[in-house]
């Protein structure tokens, strides 16, 4: 063959050879590399999806978190503190009238700013060992309202719910306690001078607490009373135990409370035990109770005049010195 038909026989096998590799190229090496870079697509797409899924319940749950912590605050912030019986203390007591207005402070961290509400609920206060003052209050109707844990209120007693005179009662000494599901007997007292009014506990305790405030009384009256032997003051009342007179049979209670009555208009009146002094050692009264209004006279004229001049008639008081 000519070197022209060589040529040209070459020429043609090249370009045969060519297209025969653009066809294995494009029919079979690229749909190969498409189906691998599609498959490492899928993959790597999974994997990203996958790992948005995770971050997605991750920030998820943290949401949740977030929400669960911010309603728990918004309840804590909305609960209501149980707030239990406070410990309580005297602060000041003062008279009013007839009734002791004692002024108590009380204290709780589980009250914190939250009211006590409790009803039935006993004060009782207790000097040198002895109970002084005592009554069921109803706080539903005046709750103690707290700030930062700590309250305070007036509370008053009538003179059959104290027994001793308000000025002897000693304020640093005194404790206060609190007792819950008191029974009461009776109403409760009215308020007095904006102190809460309470009811009157059980009559057995009242006689009892009154005898034991006699006996504390007469001891701390006597060196008072010596004085007047000396000298006049006025008699107001003499009474015996289970007495019957003005209406009705005089129990210690009923004793007491007079002397407190008379010593809320006199703050000098006494309360002596006939027995211990002559004037009635030698007329023979020797078994009364006797009260003194503690104003000194230089005569029994004097102390005579005293009586109806402070609205008392001659059966209630007169002239006296006890030697």
């Amino acid at each position: 063959m000519t070197k022209g038909a060589v040529a040209a026989i070459v020429a043609v096998l090249v370009v045969v050879i060519a297209i025969a590799a653009f066809g294995v190229w494009w029919f079979v090496l690229r749909d190969d590399a498409s189906a691998r870079a599609g498959a490492a697509g899928t993959s790597l797409s999974g994997e990203s999806s996958e790992s948005s899924d995770s971050n997605d319940a991750g920030d998820a749950t943290d949401s949740g978190d977030d929400d669960a912590r911010g309603h728990a605050s918004a309840e804590d912030e909305s609960r209501t503190a149980v707030c239990t019986v406070p410990d309580a203390s005297l602060s000041d007591v003062r008279l009013s009238g007839t009734s002791l207005i004692a002024s108590v402070d009380f204290e709780s961290e589980s009250c914190e700013d939250s009211s006590y509400s409790a009803a039935g609920v006993q004060v009782t206060i207790q000097d040198d060992g002895n109970a002084v003052a005592a009554a069921v209050y109803d706080f539903g109707d005046a709750p103690l309202e707290f700030d930062d844990g700590t309250a305070q209120a007036d509370l008053a007693f009538t003179t059959v719910q104290y027994w001793r005179p308000y000025d002897q009662i000693d304020v640093s000494d005194a404790s206060v306690e609190l007792t819950e599901d008191a029974t009461a007997s009776g109403a409760s007292a009215a308020a007095v001078e904006g102190a809460l009014g309470g009811a009157s506990i059980a009559d057995t305790d009242i006689e009892r607490y009154a005898q034991l405030a006699m006996s504390w009384q007469l001891d701390h009256d006597t060196t008072a009373a010596n004085t007047f032997y000396s000298t006049f003051t006025t008699q107001l009342s003499s009474k015996q135990y289970g007495m019957q007179v003005e209406g009705k049979t005089w129990k210690y209670r009923d004793i007491y409370e007079q002397f407190l009555q008379r010593r809320a208009k006199h703050p000098n009146a006494l309360f002596i035990w006939s027995g211990d002094y002559p004037t009635y050692q030698e007329n023979g009264t020797t078994d009364f109770y006797v009260i003194l209004s503690g104003e000194g006279f230089g005569s029994a004229a004097d102390a005579t005049a005293w009586c109806p001049a402070n609205g008392y008639s001659t059966d209630d008081c007169i002239a006296v010195d006890l030697q």
